[in-house]
């Protein structure tokens, strides 16, 4: 079983850094986005705002943390379109690769796309404004995890989706990110949504998630009500995510769907 991830997991990080421009949009966007939220908070200390330091620090660790999601989420779905565009499911499964086995290396691919494209932006991040993402301490670890596992369930469902019902689900593997934000309470707490998205957002592990980062940051303290919250959310729907990503390879190989799919 190991070593059969360990193979997968060889081959997906051979397509994800073995080009230059895969390598590049791997950094380009997470450094892209410090460098533009860094340099708009710094406009608005030096034009005589209400901002802080302690705002700063919050925009910027909402920046990163919430790049996170995003390129967990994006590294596993692609890693998976990448099969799809390759008409190589086929050839995976006439081997003894078990779904789980799949689901474990674009995981773990996820995990070192999203390491390797954050660094450069953290680097950024603290030598252009002497941004510290430590300050979180444990916690920082604590949040990390859970926002990966968030894009992890989403990339899955995704995934699912497109192998069932083809290309054209595609676009939510960029879409739905930024259809979830305005209900993920990055920048803002909930209690500032109108009360039908407060509905919605507090079902949601990223709004307790991000809450929980301000709260360290304002107030040095946590309400552990609030990670619980995330625990549970984040199983659950991780949880249904991969069972619902293995029922949808199952229904592609009984109605021979992985024939069609490719480019």
């Amino acid at each position: 079983m190991l070593l059969r991830i360990l193979a997968l997991l060889e081959r997906y990080k051979n397509i994800s850094f073995g080009s230059l421009p895969r390598l590049i949009s791997i950094f380009y966007w997470p450094s892209v986005q410090i460098l533009f939220w860094g340099f708009f908070t710094n406009f608005l200390i030096l034009n005589d705002t209400i901002q802080t330091w302690s705002v700063v620090n919050i925009i910027l660790s909402a920046v990163i943390l919430w790049d996170v999601l995003f390129r967990g989420q994006l590294g596993l779905s692609i890693s998976f379109f990448e099969e799809l565009w390759s008409r190589n499911l086929c050839n995976l499964f006439i081997t003894p690769i078990r779904n789980y086995e799949l689901a474990i290396s674009l995981i773990l691919i996820s995990l070192l796309r999203t390491i390797v494209g954050l660094t450069p932006a953290i680097f950024l991040a603290n030598y252009f404004f002497e941004f510290h993402l430590f300050e979180l301490g444990f916690y920082l670890i604590f949040f990390f995890f859970n926002l990966i596992i968030v894009g992890w369930t989403i990339g899955f469902i995704v995934s699912g989706l497109v192998l069932r019902y083809g290309h054209s689900f595609e676009e939510l593997a960029w879409a739905i990110i930024f259809i979830l934000l305005p209900f993920a309470c990055v920048y803002y707490p909930v209690s500032s949504l109108p009360e039908i998205m407060q509905i919605i957002a507090v079902t949601l592990p990223t709004s307790h998630i991000f809450e929980a980062m301000r709260q360290i940051l304002l107030e040095n303290k946590i309400d552990f009500v609030l990670l619980k919250r995330i625990i549970i959310l984040n199983f659950f729907y991780f949880s249904l995510s991969i069972f619902f990503f293995i029922y949808m390879i199952r229904i592609a190989r009984i109605k021979g769907i992985l024939m069609n799919q490719g480019e």
